[in-house]
């Protein structure tokens, strides 16, 4: 475009469009904007997550730069702190740790949802999202093609699909997992309900690109005091508690899943079918 076009569609652009970041329009956002963004992050969001908004925020910058709606790119310079977690930091539970986390999980009302995912492998989303349509008892099978996560920013419930195409499974339950999907079951009439249970959320199903719905009231776990879904952070709070009182080093959710994968290995079963019980996209993961 000439020059003059340019700026006559940049003032167009400030004035009717106004895409903002917080309540700012695209123009008036400094560097200073957006190291705050980042900043405001780090105490309830992993570095991965930090990283993953810095990157987008950079390409959301970038691509106004190149088509003139901004002079200069508020990006540059900013930098976000918060480390992210290497490959190998990522913890898994010994044999001993894992006895030991056991026996004082035990005694917590989150028992059978650890449990669980020492049997499956379940990630977090998968276990908050679970619903008891995804049981099949005949076959002793369990589906995973949804997850639920709370938006803290929003504060909302947000229903979704599994992290990618392979994740969506079914997977075989061992004699424990039924057990304790069972012993769930005995009590889900009986258990505090809120109101939150009334919700049926929405969703666009990947492999169909349909929309899927998800009955809260159907949920397999919810908190036992609130009568809500437990929040995904409220898992590891909780576990950090029962690992100091087991003495054993803290450790996230997401660890119970790696331990579930290593006793697995350890026991000889097959990488390429242990692969597809995680629901990793490349058995190299």
């Amino acid at each position: 475009l000439a020059p003059n076009t340019r700026r006559n569609y940049r003032e167009r652009f400030k004035h009717n469009i106004q895409p903002v970041i917080g309540n700012l329009n695209l123009v008036d956002v400094k560097p200073l904007h957006c190291k705050m963004v980042l900043n405001n992050m780090e105490e309830r969001y992993a570095g991965s997550t930090i990283r993953q908004t810095y990157i987008a925020m950079g390409t959301m910058f970038k691509s106004a730069l190149m088509n003139d709606f901004i002079q200069k790119h508020p990006m540059d310079g900013v930098r976000f702190t918060k480390p992210v977690k290497a490959v190998n930091d990522i913890k898994y539970l010994t044999i001993e740790e894992q006895k030991k986390f056991l026996e004082v999980a035990k005694r917590s009302h989150n028992y059978h949802q650890y449990a669980l995912i020492l049997e499956l492998g379940l990630r977090t989303g998968e276990l908050v999202g679970l619903t008891w349509d995804a049981i099949d008892w005949e076959n002793r099978t369990l589906t995973v093609n949804k997850t639920l996560e709370y938006r803290h920013s929003r504060g909302y419930w947000r229903a979704g699909t599994p992290k990618t195409q392979t994740s969506y499974r079914t997977i075989p339950l061992t004699d424990r997992a039924y057990e304790i999907l069972q012993e769930v079951y005995t009590t889900k009439d009986t258990r505090k309900q809120s109101d939150t249970l009334s919700q049926t959320l929405e969703f666009v199903d990947r492999h169909t690109g349909e929309k899927s719905t998800l009955v809260m009231k159907d949920l397999v776990f919810i908190n036992y005091r609130t009568g809500e879904p437990a929040k995904n952070s409220s898992y590891d709070t909780h576990l950090y508690k029962l690992c100091d009182e087991a003495k054993i080093r803290r450790f996230c959710m997401h660890c119970l899943r790696h331990t579930y994968a290593t006793r697995a290995v350890e026991a000889g079963v097959n990488f390429k079918f242990l692969s597809s019980l995680l629901g990793h996209a490349s058995i190299k993961t």
